[in-house]
């Protein structure tokens, strides 16, 4: 039994204001959709007409408020989301969303004083604090009462809560074309580029073939490979999902700094796929199998051999990377935290 009834403000997939069902964020949250007392925001105003939609995206557009600040946007505050749940509790507000002001978290604060705030991070913390540079150390220290990092080793140094990155498991076809490619990679390259074409050229040597789907890379830095395809936006998760299934193996390379899991790690486990990652820690898994998963420092310590194993794969996952944990996780972190504050008085 929970102690608060929660609202998740999710990421939003796409900035359309309509929900997208096969969009990361959405299906990731998927399980939570059916969990008692736990309600998910997509964006401000996710359940109002296209139209009531429309208009807030005009009023709070970032190239009409560069050349003048349109007034009243606080105005909309009342109607971000509407509270449906069927038991009174008091409520935790769990924030994911980048779309949600310092003054209107303050604004729920003042509405709500017995209400929790929660901040998680699915990135690196110090990546959002570039990019969020009004959320200064002091604010999110005044507005959230707990805060959880997906990364291990940033987790330990702010002295934050660790949570393990969060998926819902759906269901994704079997192509009668399987294998589609051998080994798959999609995402923003960030910092990767070098080593992902030298793993490309590593396995590719061996007689593999590489599917990539590459965003972020500037046109002139392209290089025009088989199997490699660029693009500006993200495919649907949904697709990205169908790929990951029908390849024979899944590729995930950290941004550098990162040791957390990323979604090619849970894609892995959640759909029994074999997967070469240079992210070290996985050996600390209760997942982690040197027949599933191959684990390098570089390129060339790679071997098709582990690629076209035959040999089913089973990593016997019992939902352990549902987001329904992350919510019980908070839940008993709230409740240690009110206990020790009752026995400190």
């Amino acid at each position: 039994m929970l102690k608060y009834n929660y609202v998740f403000f999710n990421v939003a997939d796409a900035k359309t204001r309509k929900k997208d069902p096969n969009g990361y964020n959405a299906i990731c949250v998927k399980d939570l959709e059916d969990m008692e007392g736990v309600q998910v925001v997509s964006y401000p105003l996710d359940y109002a007409p296209y139209i009531v939609r429309w208009l807030f995206a005009v009023h709070h557009t970032p190239k009409i408020n560069k050349i003048i600040k349109l007034p009243f946007k606080k105005a909309w505050y009342p109607h971000y989301f509407k509270a449906k749940f069927k038991e009174k509790k008091p409520i935790c507000f769990v924030i994911s969303g980048t779309y949600l002001p310092v003054e209107y978290l303050r604004y729920l604060k003042k509405k709500y004083p017995d209400a929790k705030f929660v901040k998680i991070h699915r990135d690196l913390v110090s990546l959002w604090w570039k990019l969020n540079p009004s959320f200064t150390p002091e604010i999110v220290k005044e507005i959230f009462d707990l805060s959880f990092a997906y990364d291990e080793e940033e987790a330990k140094q702010l002295g934050w809560s660790h949570f393990n990155e969060f998926e819902s498991k759906i269901d994704v076809p079997i192509s009668p074309e399987y294998p589609l490619s051998d080994v798959f990679f999609a995402g923003r390259v960030k910092d990767r580029f070098p080593k992902l074409l030298e793993i490309y050229d590593v396995l590719t040597k061996q007689g593999l073939r590489c599917n990539y789907y590459l965003m972020g890379v500037p046109k002139e830095k392209r290089v025009q490979l088989p199997g490699i395809e660029y693009a500006e936006r993200s495919m649907s998760y949904s697709e990205m999902l169908y790929r990951s299934v029908n390849s024979r193996c899944i590729l995930e390379v950290n941004q550098a700094g990162a040791v957390g899991y990323t979604s090619r790690f849970l894609e892995a486990v959640l759909f029994n796929k074999r997967l070469l990652t240079d992210n070290r820690s996985i050996k600390n898994s209760k997942f982690y199998n040197p027949k599933n998963i191959c684990c390098f420092n570089h390129a060339e310590e790679l071997d098709a051999a582990f690629v076209l194993n035959e040999e089913p794969v089973e990593y016997y996952y019992g939902g352990e990377f549902s987001p329904v944990n992350l919510i019980k996780q908070i839940d008993e972190e709230l409740l240690r935290i009110g206990e020790e504050k009752d026995g400190g008085k």
